[in-house]
């Protein structure tokens, strides 16, 4: 099921970036500058110890299959984990809080790069 959700973003990259070209190519004076999450994600998901991650393949609450919902995941539910700043995952498709601030500095960081 993971590849299924990888080749779903990865098309939808392929498909956000030939629209902004397009989109270039017809406004000149246009300046669009595309930060791929995806990229970013997939680092963090491979090599989760460089950034302060224990686990990347299930969800701090959960099974790690369809809980995404506040009533299914919230951090009263029974089987949330201790730590969710561990966690890759908050539930099976959504990243931590401290998942989310690595994505932030990354585009922050990049996006710069891409501005300047």
């Amino acid at each position: 099921m993971a590849w299924e959700f990888n080749t779903d973003a990865q098309q939808f990259n392929k498909k956000l970036n030939a629209a902004a070209t397009n989109l270039q190519k017809q406004h000149f004076d246009l300046k669009i500058v595309v930060f791929d999450i995806y990229k970013v994600l997939l680092d963090v998901v491979n090599t989760p110890s460089n950034y302060g991650f224990l686990d990347a393949t299930s969800g701090c609450c959960g099974t790690g299959t369809v809980e995404t919902t506040i009533f299914m995941c919230n951090p009263y539910t029974l089987g949330t984990c201790p730590n969710a700043s561990k966690y890759v995952f908050w539930d099976s498709v959504h990243p931590s809080q401290a998942a989310n601030q690595v994505l932030a500095d990354a585009l922050i960081t990049e996006g710069i790069e891409l501005i300047g």
